[in-house]
């Protein structure tokens, strides 16, 4: 009976030694935004405001049917303390509806109970960057300026996607304003993370194709920071592509055509390293085997099968996969990051 109790014992502070360091390493890189932290107050305002406005009901517009109205939708919410602006609501479900994102999961996920994530990187980027509880959507403070140029280029991003439904362009899927009277007036958009689930990442590139000044310390930014590494820390290395080479670096051509047509000076292919575990060191890593692998795993932590659905039809579409890749020893996922900077926005 002694021995029973202490091999239960064992076991259980076993389990308890995981549980911890996962929960470590779910934190890397980011912060929890409680009650103490400085944008508390604006986080739980999105939240209050993105459950309103998903519970509006929103009139989604037929196979081929956006118009400009939809496109210059505008919507405002007045709560206690501040004023929620929506922005081309009906465009955003739609496109939301297309990755199979049922607007019941977006609403969970954004508005659950569990507090946003500050997001810190060795970015040098000036905004302000929110992860939800589960790490699904990414939230950025944007300019005005910005968030205009985006608006008035909204119908040819659509129009892109629908004719590159594969394209690595990241998905923007939804736009907003929060106006706190007399002290705020806060522009941010929310995007879907291509690295979700990231528990497995353990590198991350964003590569631009140049060598200057495209070179990473990787051991500075402390422990706590997510480092993103650049060109010049990737030299030497390679994916294999295998039979999607010639797509993939067609849509990467297809992609930076696009974004050129915009006038958009900076962007970049973000990469993110995942190692493969032993079994599928040993010759059990086809993709389908890791379809089924990520997607059973996926499953046991979210225990819904729209997630399975929606892990199958994003990241591994119609057999063509923008989102990963499989070399000897790494699974490699990939998204073209924008910024947006137009000389005559």
């Amino acid at each position: 009976m002694a021995q029973k109790k202490a091999a239960g014992a064992s076991r259980a502070a076993r389990r308890r030694r995981w549980w911890n360091l996962r929960q470590r390493w779910r934190m890397l890189g980011v912060f929890e935004i409680n009650p103490e932290h400085e944008f508390y107050q604006l986080t739980s305002m999105i939240k209050e405001g993105m459950h309103a406005s998903l519970q509006t009901p929103v009139e989604l517009p037929g196979q081929n049917a956006l118009t400009t109205e939809h496109f210059e939708a505008e919507e405002t919410q007045a709560h206690e303390g501040f004023v929620m602006q929506t922005f081309a609501a009906p465009v955003f479900a739609k496109l939301r509806g297309s990755l199979n994102l049922t607007e019941e999961e977006y609403m969970k996920s954004l508005c659950s109970e569990g507090c946003y994530l500050q997001f810190v990187s060795n970015s040098k980027s000036k905004a302000d960057f929110f992860v939800t509880n589960d790490k699904r959507f990414f939230l950025k403070t944007q300019s005005r300026r910005e968030v205009r140029f985006l608006l008035s280029n909204l119908q040819a991003y659509m129009d892109h996607l629908e004719k590159y439904p594969h394209s690595l362009l990241v998905r923007f899927l939804g736009i907003h304003r929060i106006v706190i009277p007399t002290q705020m007036k806060k522009y941010f958009i929310v995007m879907q993370s291509v690295f979700y689930p990231d528990e497995r990442i353990n590198i991350r590139y964003d590569i631009k194709g140049c060598e200057v000044g495209r070179w990473t310390n990787p051991d500075k930014g402390g422990k706590q920071t997510i480092k993103v590494l650049k060109d010049n820390n990737f030299e030497g290395q390679c994916i294999e592509l295998g039979q999607e080479k010639s797509w993939f670096a067609n849509q990467v051509k297809v992609d930076a055509a696009f974004l050129r047509e915009l006038n958009v000076l900076d962007y970049s292919l973000l990469l993110a390293r995942q190692p493969l575990h032993q079994d599928e060191l040993e010759g059990k890593h086809s993709l389908a085997n890791l379809v089924i692998r990520t997607t059973k795993w996926f499953c046991s932590h979210q225990s819904t099968k729209s997630m399975m659905t929606f892990l199958y039809s994003q990241s591994f579409p119609c057999d063509k996969h923008p989102l990963v890749a499989v070399s000897s020893e790494n699974f490699w996922r990939w998204e073209l990051s924008v910024v947006y900077r137009k000389s005559d926005v």
